[in-house]
């Protein structure tokens, strides 16, 4: 973010910041309700293995157990304005398992919040592994 930054922007980093706090949390705890909230119903989420998730996938994975996060620890998170929407990116420790299949790791995220009346959701994200 440039030195430029208007009060609306350090309002919406304030936000944002907040609700990727609490992203972190309901995805830990595979919390249905606050995903439904936290993501756009427009959601586009590439896993790391290449999947395209709408929300109601992403959803699924949560609600029927098929995800379990025993670790979600975010760092290095940078925000910054894009016309009317804000990117998240950052870096996490992550291990759990997905299925059968148990992972962990370093990854990095990325996620677009767009205005969704007075607060922000989540409209695409991007998860690669890095570590």
């Amino acid at each position: 973010m440039d030195d430029n930054k208007t009060s609306a922007d350090t309002a919406a980093i304030a936000a944002i910041t907040a609700l990727e706090a609490e992203l972190r949390a309901a995805m830990l705890a595979s919390d249905v309700a606050a995903l439904e909230r936290l993501l756009d119903d427009d959601l586009v989420f590439t896993t790391p293995d290449g999947r395209v998730l709408t929300k109601q996938e992403d959803l699924t994975v949560h609600r029927d157990g098929q995800l379990h996060l025993k670790q979600l620890d975010f760092f290095d998170t940078q925000i910054r304005r894009i016309d009317t929407l804000y990117l998240t990116t950052t870096k996490a420790t992550l291990a759990g398992q997905y299925g059968t299949m148990t992972f962990d790791g370093t990854f990095a995220y990325t996620r677009l919040w767009r205005p969704h009346g007075a607060t922000w959701r989540v409209i695409a994200g991007q998860a690669a592994k890095i570590g």
